[in-house]
């Protein structure tokens, strides 16, 4: 059972995504391919770019939300269902595009330059050990053996076996390519007509609406009688979507260059086509389309701290993008209080991970399937944590 809005039995669905980066593309990827349904996908800026193509590419379930303070409780459990999802989604994009998935299996590490961080790691390790997640923690002989690029300074760390990495840039151009192939699909440069009708949001020829558009989400305009409205007004959570810069580098990857996804703290070095990418910054409450030099700067050095064989690497790109993020930092995912009206939005630093997850639940609630408890916990009716 389709539950967008009423249409005629005999009629196939069409689904509305505002917003082409990699959630949206990805849920049109699963909808066109998967249900065999017509999607349009809306977006003011170019496709497939923002968030999408700034991002390094990490899938870090362990990393990212196994022991976070403040972040949603179920967090940790939609991360690793994700990650599960990703070979067969990374595969099926192939299938499809003819294009490479960028999707790589290789364990990332993370390691400890201070007992702040080894204090961190510890802390994960327990997590995983409890939920019997492999993992293997090493001391600094092994991690040397394991990566000699590493610092002499590194204290200790852990090998992640759910945490590996994809060429998101090359994920972002196969989907696009699969997509723009099919009759199914129809792209739209410019924003969505949405009406308000009987306070409900709609759009011509439509049976069901998803927001997608990152941390956009929240202004996207509905003309009601003439004039244009928030979205916010048809569901108030949405104004909690918030924004977080992001400002990061790619150096070229010279003799001594990490040849594993490498974490330490706030910093990652993730080795891509002969360059290493440096990141990452993060700046609540900021929006930025350029990187500043003084910061890129500061993080090239963290960098090279972290692997001092990248002091002489020369600098082959800077850039920023904007993260969109919620309170517990876990993103909106289903339909609104609007019925008709759906979200998947506020991914933070994990939209290139839960890609595949978010499309599959939105995918399911929009054609009536039991999505389970675990989907329902990121309603946009949640009560955040009090840590969060």
């Amino acid at each position: 059972m389709f539950r967008g809005f009423p249409r005629k039995p005999s009629s196939q669905p069409r689904v509305a995504i505002i917003g082409a980066g990699i959630i949206g593309l990805s849920l049109a990827f699963e909808l066109v391919f998967r249900r065999g349904t017509r999607v349009t996908l809306f977006d003011t800026r170019t496709r497939g770019r923002g968030a999408s193509w700034a991002a390094a590419g990490m899938i870090a379930p362990a990393f990212e939300a196994a022991a976070e303070e403040g972040v949603h409780p179920r967090l940790f459990d939609l991360c690793l269902e994700s990650a599960k999802l990703w070979p067969d989604f990374a595969a099926d994009i192939e299938r499809l595009s003819g294009l490479p998935s960028g999707f790589e299996a290789a364990p990332a590490l993370a390691v400890a330059l201070d007992e702040g961080e080894a204090t961190h790691l510890a802390a994960i390790s327990q997590v995983l050990a409890a939920r019997g997640v492999a993992h293997r923690a090493l001391n600094a002989g092994e991690l040397a053996q394991m990566e000699p690029a590493l610092s002499p300074d590194v204290l200790g760390g852990l090998e992640l076996e759910t945490d590996t990495r994809v060429d998101n840039r090359r994920t972002v151009r196969a989907l696009l390519a699969a997509l723009e192939a099919s009759p199914r699909v129809t792209f739209v440069s410019g924003p969505a007509p949405l009406k308000s009708r009987n306070g409900r949001v709609h759009l011509e020829g439509h049976d069901a609406i998803v927001a997608a558009a990152g941390w956009e989400t929240s202004v996207i305009k509905v003309d009601e009688r003439g004039q244009l409205y928030s979205l916010v007004n048809w569901d108030t959570a949405l104004d909690d979507i918030d924004c977080h810069a992001g400002q990061m580098l790619s150096v070229v990857a010279g003799p001594g260059a990490p040849q594993r996804v490498v974490r330490a703290g706030h910093v990652y070095l993730v080795p891509r086509e002969g360059h290493v990418v440096i990141g990452a910054t993060m700046e609540p409450d900021r929006v930025i389309d350029a990187p500043e030099a003084d910061v890129i700067e500061a993080l090239r050095l963290e960098g090279v701290k972290l692997c001092p064989a990248l002091a002489g690497a020369a600098v082959t790109e800077s850039w920023a993008g904007v993260r969109p993020g919620t309170p517990d930092h876990a993103p909106f995912l289903g339909e609104t209080v609007t019925p008709g009206l759906y979200v998947a939005a506020g991914h933070y630093r994990n939209g290139i991970l839960l890609a595949p997850v978010t499309a599959q639940i939105l995918a399911d609630q929009i054609f009536g399937q039991d999505t389970g408890e675990l989907a329902a916990a990121f309603t946009t009716r949640r009560a955040y944590s009090a840590t969060a």
